[in-house]
């Protein structure tokens, strides 16, 4: 399939909060107003077809992903000439559910969407008009008035057209005046946070313009490069051994269970409780970086948090990771680059390596 324009277009990102006392004034700023940020995977609909962030090895454009959401094509192929950014997303849970749908092959996708519901398309952007004009130059309020009433227009001709299926095709929520209440009643209910938008920005393709989009989180967030995988630990020193079920004999090497000992027995002296991670062979942890000025891969830190699922996949396929992107959270980053505490938080598929560079 070929790619439906002249040039490659890469939506605009948003930036980290860096300067604190600038943030705080974003709050209350007339200028800035707050839109939900969606735990999804963003794309740009072009025509009805789907377009990650994330370039092609092979083409160099965009992968696309329109065969894994045909519920979605089906509808806004009908506007060839509509240009949308939003996420995809399930309500109520996370990337990584994401993920592991619009990663996945087009019959894998669509048998997992049966058996967990459809995804759904949250749009927060329009880049062009039905009538195939650009939007880029018009302020962000001029823009999101443009949205709503595309996005209503869509609805209407969908009622008329099959009006006991759901759209699932959604506008972004946004907050003009109580910014902080919005913020923290998301955050109450387990959400992402909020991204903080200049309404008299225009939309940069492929550019984070400084104090234009400002993504506020719980904790700071960042895209890295993995490169690695540490070993797990070995010796389990917790404090549940007597309900503890990985063990090695330490004579022969050999890995057993033991489920919760009710008979009092002791282990004999040369058992040795193990990790769960080193029990199963699975890595322990994932080593990260970011690309220098000069193109060079910088390791900053290593981090955990992975699901067991995923843990094992990294175990038994490392060569599918290293040299891919994913998002860690943090406390805070260092002057020296490193991140205080960081967890993984979800794969980045959507998003090119060479994006994570220092400084960004």
């Amino acid at each position: 399939m070929s790619y439906p324009l002249d040039s490659i277009l890469i939506p605009m990102g948003a930036k980290d909060v860096k300067d604190e006392e600038k943030m705080e004034a974003l709050w209350d700023d007339p200028n800035y107003v707050a839109e939900e940020k969606y735990d999804g995977s963003r794309y740009l609909s072009i025509g009805g077809r789907f377009f990650s962030r994330r370039l092609s090895v092979k083409d160099g454009f965009p992968v696309e992903k329109t065969d894994n959401v045909p519920h979605l094509s089906a509808i806004l192929k009908r506007f060839p000439n509509l240009i949308l950014d939003g996420e995809v997303y399930y309500e109520g849970m996370t990337s990584n559910e994401v993920t592991s749908i619009m990663g996945a092959l087009p019959d894998k996708a669509i048998e997992r969407q049966k058996e967990r519901g459809w995804l759904k398309y949250v749009v927060f952007d329009i880049l062009r008009d039905m009538d195939g004009n650009w939007l880029l130059d018009l302020t962000w309020m001029e823009r999101r008035l443009e949205l709503e009433e595309t996005i209503e227009r869509i609805r209407e001709a969908w009622q008329q057209e099959d009006p006991d299926t759901p759209l699932n095709i959604e506008i972004s929520e946004v907050e003009f005046k109580e910014k902080r209440l919005f913020y923290e009643t998301i955050m109450a209910r387990g959400g992402e946070g909020v991204i903080l938008k200049n309404i008299k920005g225009k939309y940069v393709p492929d550019k984070r313009p400084a104090w234009n989009w400002v993504k506020v989180k719980k904790h700071i967030t960042d895209d890295v490069v993995i490169m690695g995988f540490k070993p797990p630990v070995k010796e389990y020193e917790g404090k549940e051994l007597e309900t503890w079920d990985y063990w090695e004999d330490g004579k022969t090497g050999q890995l057993f269970t033991r489920y919760p000992n009710v008979s009092g027995e002791l282990l004999a002296k040369d058992h040795i409780p193990v990790t769960k991670f080193y029990f199963h062979g699975w890595i322990g942890a994932v080593t990260f970086g970011k690309y220098d000025k000069d193109g060079k891969l910088v390791e900053l830190g290593y981090c955990s948090g992975l699901s067991d699922a995923l843990r094992a996949d990294m175990s038994e396929n490392p060569e599918k990771f290293v040299g891919e992107c994913m998002e860690i959270s943090a406390m805070e980053r260092t002057k020296d680059g490193f991140y205080r505490h960081p967890q993984f938080s979800r794969l980045r598929p959507d998003k090119n390596p060479e994006e994570c560079a220092i400084g960004d």
